[in-house]
């Protein structure tokens, strides 16, 4: 029997509620900003909600970026060989785009000069990779300047080793770092979460950190008189960074920087000018209205993710980069398809693991660790996160290392519970089972022997249960407490001036009361398409998601307390309301099982 949903009003700070009226935000939006920011932002609410461009912090005090922007300006002056090597994701895509589109377009760096790698995920696994290492040593020119995007902080004995072999490595990443710190191997490793860092913003995803370095060399370039002074900045690039940081799902809340760049980027993006790219995805994933942050979060970024889950990322940096919007829907279209298979397979490795993982649920684990002998590596970190949406607990989703006798996985987490220091703990406990690891707070990667898997769990679901002793385990929805007005466009409107929307920055959710006057299963068979009656009033409204194991939760007729979001749903360039219901629970009639619990 699944845990009951909980619905959890948000903590709401009140010193930031008056700040953000002073401010001069409306009773509702300053309601909506004091529910995600604590009483120690009440003094920057307008820097935090709105920042402008000009608020973006200069690279000059991330660690080691002198070194690294003199290194990579006199490779482009000296006309050297220069290597980009990223993650397979979408940080890491954009990443390497950002780069070889600084190096390319605004150093003019010719395309011959400039060798692109990406680790293979199922082949080669994450980060500097003994194997990929060896791809570049078997056809990389020598010597050459190697620079990474969102990877090496933990790879010091592979760089160490290309070193050896005549390339020169400059890390940029955001994860985390070793305890023994940055690989000395590398001339530089720039990182913003390094302890000895001053850059005042540790929550940017790689991409970002990627751009600063661009930046920084830029004004290398420009000091030496290569560039003029004149020379056009890179904030042309900030759509790229955009849908890196929005598919990396950092911190939306804390992050002046993380607000700014998706604006800015949003903005390049719904341009009629805007990049063959952003024009196919929107054209083969069947898009309506503006461009969206959750538009990023939901179709684009699950479609670039998915080229490196199942194949080879640097597909997904050539529809990036692409210069011709007939080509670009072409790669956009195998793309969609290989999400598409991602999905399939997805869909395949819960029903089978599902059960195992109620199980352990039902138990009282803290922490769900589950081995999954048919599963794909490729999909496993989405799985662990529809595991950890499921029951409100850190999970850990393992599958066989393919053409190895080693086991992988992926870890989500909750708040409260930090997935590389738990990570850490266990290496440090038991070193002889662990091949790789890292990560950072809120997600991580690991390596193992398989005959480790058993120790692993146990030390996993003890870290859990010591670090979420307040944590009552289950899943849960936070909400923005009763809607006190009708939902409407204009209220709509008024939610939308907080965008963008993401993580510890989410949509606004409410919930009311109100009789469901009609209800049909769509798509699959698992949304539910409603009419629901609030007061006077009917509205539209959708649930994904909703029927499982053929039961239908709610009947025409039923009063329910429902939970939900607004959306703007725009079909035949006519735009109207829709509600997209998160849960519901019936008044009167057969009951669902809900909790409403106020924190």
């Amino acid at each position: 029997m699944p845990e009951p949903m909980r619905i959890i009003d948000r903590p709401f700070s009140p010193d930031v509620f008056y700040a953000a009226t002073a401010a001069g935000y409306t009773p509702l939006q300053s309601r909506i900003i004091a529910g995600r920011l604590g009483d120690e932002d009440s003094g920057r609410v307008g820097l935090l909600v709105r920042p402008p461009l000009s608020a973006l912090d200069s690279p000059d005090r991330l660690p080691d970026i002198g070194v690294a922007a003199e290194a990579v300006a006199r490779a482009v002056k000296q006309g050297n060989p220069l290597i980009i090597l990223s993650d397979f994701d979408c940080d890491g895509a954009s990443g390497h785009a950002v780069l070889k589109f600084a190096l390319r377009d605004y150093f003019g760096v010719p395309e011959h000069r400039i060798h692109s790698y990406i680790g293979h995920r199922l082949r080669e696994g994450y980060g500097v990779s003994e194997s990929v290492t060896q791809r570049i040593l078997d056809s990389a020119p020598r010597p050459a300047l190697v620079i990474t995007a969102d990877q090496g902080s933990s790879d010091h004995d592979r760089i160490e080793k290309l070193r050896d072999h005549g390339l020169t490595t400059i890390v940029t990443d955001h994860h985390g770092v070793p305890e023994q710190g940055p690989p000395h191997a590398a001339i530089a490793c720039v990182n913003p979460v390094r302890t000895d860092s001053s850059f005042a913003d540790p929550y940017i995803a790689g991409v970002h950190v990627a751009w600063l370095l661009c930046c920084a060399v830029r004004q290398k370039l420009i000091d030496w008189e290569y560039l003029p002074a004149n020379a056009p900045r890179l904030g042309g690039l900030l759509d790229l960074v955009a849908l890196g940081t929005m598919a990396d799902c950092v911190d939306l809340a804390r992050s002046a920087n993380n607000r700014a760049v998706l604006t800015r980027g949003l903005a390049l993006m719904n341009v009629p000018e805007a990049r063959p790219v952003w024009r196919a995805l929107y054209k083969v994933s069947r898009c309506s209205g503006p461009i969206t942050a959750a538009t990023l979060s939901f179709t684009f970024g699950p479609i670039i993710n998915a080229r490196g889950r199942l194949d080879c990322a640097l597909g997904a940096v050539d529809l990036l980069m692409c210069d011709d919007e007939a080509e670009a829907i072409r790669l956009a279209h195998v793309l969609v398809e290989h999400n598409s298979e991602r999905k399939r397979v997805q869909s395949r490795m819960l029903r089978r693991i599902l059960p195992l993982a109620e199980e352990q649920a039902v138990d009282g684990a803290m922490a769900i660790t589950v081995f999954d002998p048919e599963g794909h590596p490729g999909v496993h970190g989405v799985c662990a996160a529809r595991l950890v949406e499921a029951y409100g607990r850190p999970a850990a989703y393992f599958s066989p290392k393919q053409e190895s006798e080693h086991i992988t996985a992926s870890l989500r987490t909750v708040p409260g519970f930090h997935i590389r220091n738990a990570l850490a703990g266990i290496a440090e406990s038991y070193p002889d089972d662990f091949v790789a690891w890292g990560g950072h707070a809120g997600a991580g990667g690991v390596t193992l022997k398989r005959e480790g898997f058993d120790r692993f769990a146990t030390a996993f679901n003890a870290a859990a249960t010591r670090a979420l002793a307040a944590w009552t385990p289950g899943p849960r929805i936070l909400t923005d407490g009763v809607l006190e007005e009708l939902p409407s466009l204009e209220l709509l409107k008024e939610l939308a001036l907080l965008e963008p929307f993401g993580r510890q920055w989410e949509a606004p959710v409410f919930c009311t009361e109100g009789q469901i006057l009609s209800v049909r299963p769509v798509g699959d068979g698992t949304h539910l398409k409603l009419l629901l009656g609030i007061g006077p009033n009917r509205f539209d409204a959708i649930w994904f998601g909703a029927v499982r194991d053929g039961v239908c939760p709610v009947e025409t007729g039923q009063l329910v307390r429902v939970t939900f979001e607004l959306e703007a749903n725009t079909f035949r360039d006519e735009t109207s309301l829709q509600l997209r219901v998160r849960h519901a629970v019936v008044i009167a009639g057969k009951p669902v099982m809900v909790q409403r619990v106020a924190i």
